[in-house]
């Protein structure tokens, strides 16, 4: 009898070239049709680390609102001093519970201190909340330029570090220098591993990736809604509200 073309026997039968025997072999069943009463079964692999919450540091006030407008910054870039005045204090009042206003840290490596800025400012964020935070980034805003590459040139990390932790300790009320230099200092490692970074590394190393992932390369960058756009650092409150109240006016109508 002749099978239809593609038919495919679960039974086949060899010709052993050594013994010339028959040796008859058959497919076994696909796994979905399997009984299994093994109970041991490898665990699910759940990868690399992964945030437990989201990561931007919103401005208190606007925590619930339908419109999110986000900033990537880095406190190393001599544009962004002006950009976060104007949003922290005229944007984000402005709007208030109408705007969720979202910052993010853009470690810019072509500033080497730039990583212990916004480590500092992730200690910030640690110990004391999202309050604390926008209270130690408007300082860190006002005294930038001391952190800038040829006020950091000669110094030592640990001296960075230093000037970071009285700079939130006289910016934010209750917060001890060196609780801000306990999250700071290397992590010891009980297996001998090196490259352990500090209290704040997985938490800056979640922003960076988050960055990359989205495209995300230069600082300020703003996304609405998720959406990257065409903003400037330099805008004033006029401008940003001729970007946003279309966006605020149409949300407050929607469902």
């Amino acid at each position: 009898q002749t099978r239809p073309r593609g038919f495919m026997n679960t039974r086949v039968s060899v010709r052993s070239i050594a013994s010339h025997a028959f040796v008859s072999t058959a497919r076994p069943p696909h796994p979905s049709r399997r009984c299994s009463t093994r109970t041991n079964a490898s665990p699910t692999r759940m990868g690399p680390p992964m945030p437990s919450v989201a990561l931007g540091r919103v401005l208190p006030g606007g925590e619930n609102a339908k419109v999110t407008l986000a900033a990537w910054l880095d406190y190393a870039c001599p544009f962004i001093a002006t950009a976060y005045k104007t949003l922290v204090t005229e944007v984000g009042p402005r709007y208030g519970q109408d705007l969720r206003l979202e910052f993010f840290h853009q470690v810019q490596p072509w500033h080497p201190q730039s990583t212990m800025l916004h480590e500092a400012a992730v200690a910030v964020f640690q110990l004391a909340g999202p309050g604390a935070f926008f209270q130690f980034s408007s300082a860190l805003f006002e005294r930038q330029v001391e952190f800038f590459d040829a006020n950091t040139y000669h110094k030592s990390r640990m001296e960075i570090y230093e000037e970071l932790a009285l700079l939130g300790s006289l910016s934010v009320d209750g917060l001890r220098e060196e609780d801000i230099m306990s999250k700071l200092e290397r992590v010891v490692a009980t297996d001998g591993s090196l490259n352990t970074g500090n209290a704040t590394t997985r938490d800056l190393k979640f922003h960076v990736k988050l960055a990359r992932q989205n495209g995300i390369h230069v600082s300020p960058t703003t996304t609405l809604n998720g959406m990257v756009c065409d903003t400037d650092s330099s805008w004033t409150l006029g401008q940003w509200e001729t970007f946003l109240d279309p966006h605020v006016a149409r949300a407050a109508l929607s469902q």
